[in-house]
């Protein structure tokens, strides 16, 4: 039996964050501490840093954060504001490994996005449901996913707005 699992993250920036989402992100996360579990996140805000947040507080010590980044780190973080950037620099502490995802799809986001959904078994989706053909999207990444067979976990969220 293997007892490894790498688990990826795609979701929303604006999602509404509500205790029960909390509640059922962590209740997934128990669910494997048995396993030596990997989460693939790019750290976004919104939905990346929720799940990183009770991923990192599940496992602990035993926490293996690896950070797939759209662009270099200097300019991956001039799209956060300045709490935000803050925010980052701490996660990144936290991790394992952080890289630069190459520029394979002509859109730096999708790239991330193929890239998490490749490298993992299993993706969680932070998504509310709604293809809107946005590339590197929410949307756009669960629908490669499922092409490519991958196990996606669905948490239904709304948004913001």
């Amino acid at each position: 039996m293997n007892n490894k699992i790498t688990i990826g993250i795609t979701g929303h920036r604006d999602i509404v964050i509500t205790n029960e989402l909390i509640k059922n992100i962590k209740e997934f996360f128990i669910s494997l501490t048995d396993k030596e579990v990997t989460l693939l996140s790019p750290l976004a805000d919104g939905a990346d840093r929720v799940v990183a947040n009770i991923y990192l507080e599940v496992f602990k010590e035993n926490a293996h954060l690896v950070v797939p980044m759209p662009f270099n780190q200097e300019r991956y973080m001039e799209d956060f504001d300045t709490q935000s950037k803050e925010d980052f620099l701490n996660y990144i502490k936290s991790s394992k490994k952080v890289l630069e995802v190459k520029n394979t799809q002509g859109c730096n986001y999708q790239s991330v996005g193929v890239y998490v959904a490749d490298k993992s078994d299993t993706l969680l989706a932070l998504w509310d449901g709604t293809f809107n053909s946005k590339s590197g999207g929410t949307g756009d990444i669960v629908k490669y996913a499922r092409e490519k067979n991958k196990k996606v976990v669905h948490f239904l969220c709304e948004r913001r707005g």
